[in-house]
């Protein structure tokens, strides 16, 4: 049996994200990145950026590591750039590696990420994410967790060359 741990982000993640996010971008999957690529020094101010947010209570960030390999990261984000208007909403995002889908990694990141958002992110009355409507999977598992469609941007994504709709959902705390 393999050993699973989730923990928050820490300073020497780096290395480890450095790796998770270059191969994740090389599938051009259903992530913000198609195929780019981030140096070490980029992940490093990445990282130093995050910890500064989730020191002051504005982020859980957690890693799933499956036998000491980097196989899914999680994060709520409170919605700071629009000041008092939306701070009381969490922007998610879930990232977990191919070798590492469908096995239940995703949704124990979601549940686990979504119970500590309740308890480190003061105020926090929903969280909101965008995800690729081809993504089948994903929103399957967004309703799961409680998760609602409340939107659509009509090609709002280029994916593999088409434009797909980006699907809204919520979930209210």
């Amino acid at each position: 049996m393999s050993a699973v741990t989730i923990r928050p982000l820490e300073k020497d993640d780096s290395l480890d994200l450095f790796h998770f996010i270059n191969r994740i971008s090389k599938e051009d999957t259903y992530i913000r990145f198609a195929g780019e690529q981030i140096t070490l020094p980029e992940e490093q101010a990445y990282v130093d950026s995050e910890l500064a947010l989730m020191q002051q209570g504005d982020l859980v960030k957690l890693l799933c590591f499956v036998d000491d390999q980097l196989a899914g990261v999680v994060d709520i984000h409170r919605m700071i750039e629009y000041r008092t208007r939306k701070r009381h909403v969490g922007l998610l995002g879930l990232l977990v590696a191919k070798e590492f889908r469908g096995q239940g990694i995703g949704k124990k990141l979601l549940l686990e990420c979504i119970a500590q958002a309740k308890e480190q992110i003061s105020g926090l009355k929903m969280i909101q994410l965008e995800c690729f409507a081809t993504n089948t999977a994903a929103l399957a598992l967004y309703e799961k967790v409680g998760f609602r469609e409340v939107g659509r941007v009509l090609g709002a994504l280029l994916h593999k060359g088409e434009y797909v709709d980006e699907v809204v959902m919520v979930r209210e705390m």
